[in-house]
């Protein structure tokens, strides 16, 4: 099958050391990548191969890219594997396959008796697009589209890649309606990246007569491109207002130590999201200098900042799925994720439906709590870390992130006090005016009772309003650092 999948797009004989007779065709240029776990996968661990001959051999390995590039490199040198690099998009020298992945939660993947592989069935017309193989995989099942022959990808003098492109929207319609009729459609991996390798174990189902033009494909996605866009405006890819989001957000994530499921793969994987759910690149970078600050163990300035790079480079659509029920799995084990689709309703749930909440309901909440507390001081209210963090359900940390937007919009006076007594004092301006204004009442009866005839200075409200601050600082010793959390 792989010999089928690459069909003349790469040498067939080693360039050394080959098992097979020279037939004296002349050598091709180009390259795949290879790795033989996904460990090794996510450190992008592999092995550069430039034959169909080295493919073949690769035995164990787990995952490819079916589609040939111009050429492959390392980074750094192993004495197994080595630090791959090369597989970017625009370095692709021919497309010859399309891949749809259905991945199902764990422990949710049918047995293939039950599953019903027609979801990958896709009418063309008259015609019906068939996978010419559909593979098993740990959690779900990926269909191969091979084409008839391959699509050389050329750059054009003004810098286009016109193939490129039509091979991109070509992929996307067809996973878009695999995801039409099965949800677990995984519609935000790579369209050329990394795929699980064909083998005597994984494969499950072949047709190798299914093998349709690249023109006929062309046609059919230009002709649903349209009533697609119409007919869906509302469905956006948001990744951000997801539970999964949310927890790995909350999450403490140490070091890798070289397994590749620390610290950086899930910041690439948070701000993944971000980019797949139309977040500005300098919002996803306040957000990820954030994130890696409340770790224990930050990732350093130029780390985060070359994460956010790549993660908006374009060369990625989003999330993708299988990482993240992996870093759930490690950081996050009690959330669940509903669907392996890459596309959620722009609308959220009603939130007695949802199980985590958002930072707007977050302080929409605290700005009611504050409001309705009773335990006043100087017209602050007094509250424990704890009390809120019990009360609104969230962790220190995003009671901290909720408390310094409130204040740096103007919405909230927070002020921290230290020591047996202390705690969080938190008022809304209207609550601070108010408790001006019946000080200034309680002073004028007690001046009328004690006779004193003393003219009593007109001040404006929003005069006492600065002093009384500053009064209440002074006395009070209230901190006016920004909030931070105490390790």
């Amino acid at each position: 099958m792989i010999k089928i999948i690459l069909q003349d797009t790469l040498s067939a004989r080693r360039y050394k050391q080959s098992a097979l007779v020279p037939d004296g065709s002349p050598r091709k240029s180009g390259a795949v990548f290879v790795c033989w776990t996904k460990d090794l996968l996510r450190a992008a661990q592999g092995v550069v191969m430039t034959s169909q001959e080295a493919v073949v051999d690769a035995e164990g390995a787990s995952h490819w890219t079916p589609n040939v590039f111009r050429y492959g490199t390392y980074e750094r040198r192993g004495s197994k594997f080595g630090t791959i690099c090369g597989h970017q998009e625009k370095n692709l020298k021919a497309i010859t396959t399309f891949v749809v992945d259905v991945d199902y939660p764990v422990g949710e993947k049918p047995d293939y008796s039950e599953f019903d592989a027609s979801c990958f069935e896709v009418g063309l017309g008259e015609e019906v697009l068939r996978p010419s193989c559909i593979l098993s995989t740990p959690h779900g099942y990926q269909a191969y589209y091979v084409m008839a022959s391959p699509v050389w990808i050329r750059r054009t003098e003004d810098g286009r890649y016109p193939a490129l492109t039509s091979a991109k929207r070509i992929s996307q319609a067809i996973r878009a309606a695999v995801a039409a009729r099965n949800p677990y459609t995984d519609t935000g991996a790579n369209d050329f990246g990394f795929f699980r390798m064909p083998s005597a174990e994984s494969l499950v189902e072949v047709d190798e007569d299914a093998r349709p033009t690249f023109a006929e494909l062309r046609a059919w996605s230009m002709r649903i491109g349209e009533p697609l866009a119409t007919a869906q405006p509302q469905i956006v890819s948001d990744q951000v207002h997801t539970a999964w989001f949310d927890a790995l957000t909350r999450a403490e994530v140490p070091c890798a130590k070289g397994s590749g499921y620390g610290r950086n793969n899930t910041l690439l994987t948070l701000v993944l999201a971000q980019y797949a759910s139309g977040v500005p690149e300098e919002q996803a970078r306040d957000y990820a200098d954030q994130w890696s600050s409340f770790q224990a163990q930050p990732l350093r300035d130029s780390e985060v900042r070359a994460i956010v790079r790549s993660a908006y480079s374009g060369r990625y659509h989003g999330a993708n799925m299988s990482y993240v029920r992996e870093l759930c799995e490690r950081y996050a084990p009690g959330v669940t994720i509903n669907s392996g689709a890459q596309t959620w309703s722009h609308f959220r749930k009603p939130r007695q439906q949802r199980k985590y909440s958002h930072q707007e309901e977050w302080a929409r909440d605290l700005l009611i709590l504050t409001k309705e507390a009773t335990d006043l001081v100087r017209g602050h209210a007094r509250f424990t870390y704890a009390e809120l963090q019990q009360r609104l359900g969230i962790s220190r940390q995003s009671l901290v992130r909720v408390l310094n937007e409130l204040a740096n919009r103007a919405q909230m006076s927070v002020r921290r006090v230290r020591g047996r007594n202390g705690g969080l004092y938190l008022a809304t301006a209207q609550m601070i005016a108010a408790y001006v204004m019946e000080e200034r009442r309680t002073r004028s009866v007690r001046t009328r009772r004690a006779g004193d005839h003393a003219t009593v200075t007109q001040m404006s409200l929003r005069f006492e309003f600065g002093n009384f601050l500053k009064q209440m600082d002074k006395q009070n010793k209230w901190s006016q650092s920004p909030l931070h959390i105490s390790s």
